[in-house]
C-alpha cells in the first residue's frame, strides 16, 4: 500500500486527480450576443444525433432580440431554444455517482414567439440517455424529464404547465403533477424548478417550483416516492439535455445545476480478526456534507489501532489489479482488498475504536466527488491484520 498522507491535505491529494462531478453554470463565461451564439462547441455542449435537431443559443440580457426579460437572479447571459423549422437540443455531460441523490434545478422562462395555435410540448430538461429497450419497457423514459406543456389550446397561450414525464409510463406521455403550484405559470416571467433524484432507491424524490410572479417556492414529495422507470437496470446517466419543441416555442433557462446529495453507504464483507470482524460506518448523524466534518469509526478493533485505506474505485487497484481482490496469496485468507488504497492514513484509538476524520471545506468545488473506503486492523490473531467491509462517499449538499 501507498505511504500515509495527513488528514488535513486528504482532499487536496485526491482532488488534484479528479474533477468534481457535478455541474453549476450561469453561463456567465460563454460567448453570447443579443441575437445568440450557439451553444454547440461550448463548454462541453453538442447537439446530439437525432434528426431534425437544431441548436440552442447563448443570449445576453442587454437588447436581446427574443424579448426575454432580465432574471434578477441572473447575470449577463441566458440559454434559450426557439423552436424554428422544429426542435432545439443542446446536450453535455455530467455523470452522477450511482450511489447518491442527485438534485437538478434551474431557472426558467417560457414563451410562444409564433402564430397560430402552439403546439406541445414548449421544452424540458431530461438526463440522458433518457430511453432503455427493455421486454417490460421497450420504449421507456428511465430518467428526469421535466416537461413545460401549454395547459389548454389557445392562440395566445398566458400561462404553462411544470409537467413531468415519469414511469412506468412510455416515453413521451407528460403527466401533470397533482399540486396546483405547478399548473398555470405565467409566460415570459422566471420561475426555478426542480427534482430530486435517487439512484440508489431509483426514486423521484420531490419536485420543487419556485413561482415567479407570487415568489412562493412549492416542494411537492410524493408518497410513496415514484419510481423511476426499469428500476432493476443498473443505467446511470451520462449528459443533460436542453429541449425546445414546435416551431414557435420558446424555452429559456439560467442558473442551471446538477448537484448531489451527501451520502455514506456500505458494501462488501470484511474479514475477522482476533474481535470478529473489523466494522466501518460513519458515526451517527455524521455525513459527508461540505462545509463539515465526516467522521467514521473503525471498530472491533484489538489493539485499538488501524490503517485506513481511501481511493476512488471499487472495482480496479493499483490502476490494473481488478476488486475485490483475494489476499490468501498475501498471507490474509478469507480477506478481500475492496478499493483502491491511493491514500493510507494510520490511526491510533482507544476502547476497540479508532476515528477517522475529513474536514469538507465550504466549496462547490468537492460537491460530487465519490470516495471509497476499507479499514485494516492491526490485530492480535495469527496474519496479524483484518479488513473491514467497504464504505462508498459521495460528497454534497
Amino acid at each position: 500500500m501507498r505511504s500515509s498522507a495527513p488528514t488535513l491535505c486528504l482532499l487536496s491529494c485526491l482532488v488534484s486527480s479528479l474533477v468534481a462531478q457535478g455541474y453549476t453554470s450561469g453561463w456567465e463565461t460563454l460567448a453570447a450576443t443579443p441575437s445568440g451564439t450557439p451553444a454547440a462547441g461550448q463548454d462541453g455542449f453538442y447537439i446530439p444525433p437525432i434528426a431534425g435537431s437544431a441548436d440552442g443559443s447563448f443570449f445576453t440580457y442587454a437588447g436581446n432580440t427574443i424579448g426575454v426579460p432580465t432574471n434578477v437572479n441572473g447575470g449577463a447571459i441566458f440559454y434559450a431554444g426557439i423552436g424554428v423549422t422544429g426542435p432545439c437540443r443542446s446536450q453535455r455531460n455530467v455523470t452522477p455517482p450511482t450511489n447518491s441523490r442527485c438534485v437538478v434545478q434551474f431557472d426558467v422562462l417560457c414563451n410562444y414567439t409564433g402564430t397560430g395555435v402552439p403546439i406541445n410540448n414548449i421544452g424540458g430538461v431530461s438526463l440522458q440517455p433518457s430511453a432503455v429497450i427493455t421486454p417490460q419497457f421497450p420504449t421507456a423514459s428511465v430518467f428526469s424529464n421535466l416537461v413545460a406543456a401549454w395547459p389548454a389550446v389557445m392562440t395566445v397561450p398566458l400561462t404553462w404547465n411544470a409537467n413531468v414525464s415519469f414511469g412506468p409510463t412510455l416515453a413521451g406521455v407528460v403527466t401533470m403533477l397533482p399540486d396546483p403550484a405547478f399548473q398555470n405559470l405565467d409566460v415570459n416571467v422566471w420561475h426555478t424548478w426542480g427534482t430530486t433524484i435517487d439512484f440508489r432507491t431509483k426514486e423521484y424524490i420531490n419536485f420543487t417550483i419556485r413561482n415567479g410572479t407570487t415568489g412562493i417556492t412549492t416542494v411537492y414529495t410524493p408518497v410513496p416516492p415514484v419510481p423511476l422507470n426499469n428500476q432493476a437496470s443498473t443505467f446511470i446517466p451520462t449528459d443533460f439535455r436542453l429541449f425546445t419543441g414546435n416551431i414557435g416555442n420558446l424555452f429559456a433557462i439560467d442558473n442551471f445545476t446538477v448537484t448531489y446529495g451527501a451520502t455514506y453507504d456500505l458494501f462488501g464483507a470484511g474479514c475477522a480478526g482476533a474481535m470478529g470482524v473489523p466494522t466501518l460506518a460513519p458515526q451517527t448523524g455524521s455525513s459527508p456534507t461540505i462545509g463539515t466534518t465526516l467522521n467514521v469509526d473503525l471498530g472491533n478493533l484489538p489493539l485499538s489501532l488501524a490503517v485506513m485505506c481511501t481511493g476512488f474505485s471499487n472495482t480496479l487497484a493499483l490502476g490494473s489489479i481488478p476488486l475485490p481482490f483475494d489476499l490468501t496469496g498475501s498471507g490474509f485468507p478469507g480477506c478481500n482488498l475492496l478499493v483502491d488504497p491511493l491514500v493510507t492514513q494510520f490511526l491510533f484509538g482507544a476502547s476497540n475504536t479508532a476515528t477517522w476524520s475529513l474536514a469538507i471545506p465550504l466549496s462547490n468545488t468537492f460537491n460530487g466527488l465519490e470516495l471509497f473506503q476499507q479499514g485494516l486492523s492491526l490485530d492480535t490473531g495469527p496474519t496479524g491484520a483484518a479488513f473491514s467491509n467497504g464504505g462508498r462517499c459521495v460528497i454534497g449538499l
